[in-house]
């Protein structure tokens, strides 16, 4: 009997325990996207919140009583009433070379049915830019492979450049064009061993946009 109760303690003394704490609240309003969630007194702004069902809701307002989120995810198959969680973490995506030529949501999730993607980690999605003394100097043009561009408005590598116009007269397609030929350009020094060459990786992001026209881009 003796034997059994020291072994029972050594065992309780053994066990490892964890406490986590999560505040829980619900859903009082949802509609088109977006939600308003009650109880979730603990929420900040920019966190994501488990909504149920492997929704994720981003926080975007906070007031009195309640919290406003954006659903990162098919809002149908949620109910008013059902339970929401706080994470504690902000939003972050994954990132990393895997991510390369595939097609992912918002939340960095591959929707693309090409299987699960492997990344080196995971960055804030909302993070203070380094400041200008930190920054490379923009010494390195980018090559659009659209001639009119490359001699008369050169862009730089690294330079934040606006391009503006009415609907439908070609904007996405400059875009498009640019990614290609960078694409070839990379391959093309990858071919004959270009050490010098840096690669430039592109990163198409689709805002508001209809799921014909992201099919079209990506085909």
């Amino acid at each position: 009997m003796e034997n059994l109760l020291q072994e029972i303690e050594a065992q309780i003394a053994g066990a490892k325990t964890a406490a986590a704490k999560q505040n829980v609240g619900i859903i009082r309003e949802l509609g088109d996207g977006v939600a308003k969630l009650e109880g979730l007194t603990d929420a900040m702004l920019n966190e994501m919140i488990d909504l149920g069902n492997g929704i994720t809701g981003l926080v975007l307002n906070l007031e009195e009583t309640d919290v406003g989120v954006i659903i990162l995810g098919d809002y149908t198959q949620l109910k008013e009433g059902g339970e929401a969680r706080t994470s504690g973490e902000l939003l972050q995506v994954p990132v990393g070379k895997g991510l390369l030529g595939r097609v992912v949501n918002v939340l960095g999730q591959p929707i693309d049915g090409k299987g699960l993607i492997k990344s080196d980690g995971t960055y804030p999605v909302e993070k203070i830019a380094p400041g200008i003394a930190r920054r490379r100097s923009v010494d390195q043009p980018v090559q659009t492979g659209i001639m009119p561009i490359d001699a008369m408005i050169p862009i730089g590598r690294g330079q934040r450049q606006l391009i503006i116009g009415d609907r439908a007269t070609g904007k996405t397609t400059i875009c498009i064009d640019t990614i290609i030929n960078q694409a070839r350009l990379n391959k093309a020094a990858e071919v004959v061993g270009d050490k010098a060459y840096r690669p430039l990786y592109c990163i198409y992001v689709a805002i508001s946009q209809k799921q014909s026209t992201v099919a079209r881009v990506i085909s």
